[in-house]
């Protein structure tokens, strides 16, 4: 299971980047719904994303 202020700042994560990339359901009232191995995924989907941006850009 993941530490409750993890989750949270995985979820706030999530929710800032979602839209960028498009993602109108990841609303925090969604992410809340979802389950742990889910935000996981998704946070690190989101992270490598972020890298492979900056790398491409550097």
């Amino acid at each position: 299971m993941m530490q409750t202020e993890l989750r949270r700042e995985a979820e706030t994560y999530i929710s800032l980047q979602a839209p960028l990339s498009g993602y109108k359901a990841l609303v925090p009232a969604n992410l809340q719904q979802a389950s742990h191995m889910t935000i996981a995924n998704l946070y690190w989907y989101f992270q490598a994303r972020d890298e492979s941006t900056a790398t491409v850009e550097a």
